[in-house]
């Protein structure tokens, strides 16, 4: 590994074999860096330069890099990022189309076919949901987040001004929820 790749692969965080292919590593390189403790395999095809400097959000990189583009973090893990559920989820909660499987454990996949280029947003090295979308979604899956962890997360996000019913109304109208938002307006309103 030369320099130039060493650079980029700290860069980079966590990535995946196809991510290391573009830099120019082959699986044979990735493989022998590895024995040689110079990379860290984080779980299947998913490896990390021992030095790279990971944030808090190493999981949703992980889960991300996991799960493919098309995934975005959501339900109760988007809400604890944005601080309005206290409720530490013991899986992460992920956004993905109708069709997705996995058989990793450890991940809530949450399939939905509202359009998951809308109100999502590129964190470092993962996509996550709007606090707008985390929202209206919590309320819309509120038998699986909890009825009282979902209204309370929409309260706080208004009471501490991270969005505003304007935003909120947005947000439903572009991603069809007009009518999840309207049910709990009334509750939610300060």
């Amino acid at each position: 590994m030369d320099r130039r790749q060493e650079s980029a692969i700290k860069k980079s965080g966590i990535f995946t074999l196809a991510r290391g292919k573009e830099i120019g590593l082959s699986q044979q390189d990735i493989s022998r860096l590895v024995a040689a403790k110079d990379l860290k395999r984080v779980s299947r095809g998913i490896y990390v330069h021992p030095d790279a400097k990971l944030d808090q959000d190493a999981g949703f990189q992980i889960a991300f890099a996991r799960l493919g583009p098309d995934a975005a973090i959501g339900g109760l893990s988007a809400l604890l990022h944005y601080n309005l559920a206290e409720q530490v989820p013991g899986e992460v909660w992920v956004l993905v189309p109708p069709r997705k499987k996995t058989r990793v454990r450890g991940y809530k996949l949450i399939r939905t076919k509202t359009r998951l280029d809308k109100e999502i947003v590129d964190e470092k090295g993962y996509r996550i949901a709007t606090i707008e979308r985390a929202v209206l979604e919590g309320l819309k899956y509120i038998t699986k987040i909890g009825e009282r962890t979902a209204i309370k997360a929409a309260r706080k996000s208004l009471v501490n001004r991270q969005t505003t019913e304007m935003k909120l109304a947005k947000a439903a109208k572009e991603l069809g929820l007009e009518s999840v938002l309207a049910k709990y307006l009334e509750v939610i309103t300060p």
